[in-house]
């Protein structure tokens, strides 16, 4: 349980003119009350008694383990951020950790693994993935002390990333791991994550809620030109007239088994017919409880991201639904929730058709020779 406004911050250290001095510049730089334990044996204590009330966890990289213990950085770090995982794991919430050392870089660099991805930029910029407690680094226009910008990072990064952190590494670990094996996170992830915080937590109104159905069909847009890439579906599905806009509504009639639409105008300024395409499977691509989610899906985004003539009914029936079910989110969320299954199908079936050569001799062809 949280005592006050400020962020807590379990900190183990046992340096005495460290812990006297910094929790005051904590408080000052970042709106942090650092709470102090000298080895990671109480620290653990309070950890486990009281999880909810911790947001963030700062380690001295040579300290104690056990009370007992000499201060080793090699048997207390790689400890330490391993118990952190499963302790987090268990309570399925992830509370960001952060190395504060005084130690030289090259004591220490091997010690930390690369699993604290809330810290990347700052990877980025100092090429490590701990903070000096006495040195400084260029931060835009000056230098500043790196035990200060971990104290503001803290409280951006609790004020504004730990809910999209718990969504990927505690509520959707499974569907997150699977775009990254993809390699889709930073396409099809930053259009889902907007889809999946308001779910599980406050701030966002109805109405804004339901504007993200683009999110969802730019998401689907993202999963149609990797099945592309992978050979599954035929290059034409992609127009480069059209900002490289994707027919959707083919891609769902194709991966479900149906014959396509007899649609014109393909990509890349050739002329021709979607009939011109042979599905060589019998089987449907898609389960079927996914052919089906996937045409109410494209139906649904249809109508809230096209403003075009022939799509104005559509927009004016979702326009309509909503006004009889007093603007609720739960069919956008029905929606997200068929994405994530859609995105583990299709991780499962790019690791059981992995060659996109093969995929593309395997499933389609076009019946004239032109092509």
């Amino acid at each position: 349980m949280r005592e006050n406004d400020l962020i807590q911050v379990l900190w183990v250290e046992n340096d005495p003119l460290v812990t006297n001095s910094y929790p005051g510049e904590a408080e000052m730089c970042g709106d942090l009350q650092l709470t102090v334990f000298p080895c990671w044996e109480e620290a653990e204590v309070a950890l486990e008694s009281d999880y909810d009330r911790w947001q963030a966890i700062i380690l001295d990289a040579k300290c104690q383990y056990k009370k007992s213990d000499a201060d080793k950085a090699d048997r207390f770090l790689m400890n330490v951020i391993t118990r952190i995982g499963k302790i987090a794991a268990r309570k399925d919430r992830t509370i960001p950790w952060y190395v504060l050392s005084g130690q030289g870089e090259d004591d220490i660099r091997d010690l930390i693994p690369d699993i604290n991805e809330w810290d990347d930029s700052w990877v980025k910029l100092t090429n490590r993935r701990f903070y000096s407690k006495n040195a400084k680094v260029k931060y835009g226009n000056e230098e500043r002390y790196e035990r200060q910008l971990l104290f503001e990072r803290i409280r951006t990064q609790v004020n504004h990333y730990n809910e999209e952190l718990q969504i990927e590494n505690d509520l959707y670990p499974d569907v997150f791991t699977a775009l990254d094996k993809l390699g889709l996170a930073a396409d099809v992830g930053f259009h889902l994550m907007p889809l999946l915080v308001p779910i599980h937590f406050k701030g966002t109104t109805n109405a804004d809620y339901n504007r993200r159905y683009m999110d969802l069909r730019k998401a689907l847009e993202y999963l149609f030109r990797h099945m592309v890439k992978m050979g599954i579906l035929p290059k034409i599905v992609v127009n480069k007239k059209e900002k490289d806009s994707v027919n959707l509504t083919w891609c769902s009639l194709f991966l479900g088994g149906k014959r396509p639409l007899n649609l014109e105008e393909l990509a890349g300024g050739e002329k021709a017919f979607w009939k011109d395409i042979e599905r060589l499977t019998d089987v449907p691509i898609l389960p079927k409880q996914l052919s089906k989610w996937l045409k109410e899906a494209i139906f649904q985004t249809g109508g809230a991201a096209h403003t075009s003539e022939e799509e104005k009914e559509v927009t004016m029936n979702l326009e309509k639904y909503l006004q009889h079910v007093g603007g609720s989110t739960y069919m956008l969320r029905c929606l997200t929730m068929g994405l994530c299954d859609l995105i583990l199908w299709y991780e499962d079936f790019v690791t059981s058709h992995p060659d996109e050569e093969m995929n593309a001799v395997n499933f389609w062809k076009f019946r004239r020779s032109k092509f």
